[in-house]
């Protein structure tokens, strides 16, 4: 499984009524493309979201959105980096 990034900007601002719709419309697809949701940071504006997904690739996920009429700007595969190899003053 690699880890997908999922970016959507919304405008106007998404309310809690259609974040909980486009969440239930995405549930049936993600399932059966067997893509796991790990988190999403959702900006306290609401207009900005970043996704966290396990799944086979990039092309799945953008598969499972557009089949739920889901919206997203990108969609990309991305390697965690939790430590650094070299010292911050370096970089």
């Amino acid at each position: 499984m690699a880890l997908i990034v999922v970016e959507t900007t919304y405008n106007p601002p998404i309310d809690q009524a259609l974040w909980d719709e486009l969440v239930e419309r995405s549930a049936p697809c993600m399932t059966e493309r067997n893509i796991v949701w790990k988190r999403t940071y959702l900006s306290r504006d609401r207009t900005r979201s970043i996704c966290e997904l396990e799944a086979a690739d990039a092309d799945t996920v953008r598969a499972a959105y557009q089949k739920g009429k889901v919206p997203y700007d990108q969609i990309w595969s991305a390697n965690l980096i939790e430590t650094l190899s070299a010292p911050i003053n370096a970089l």
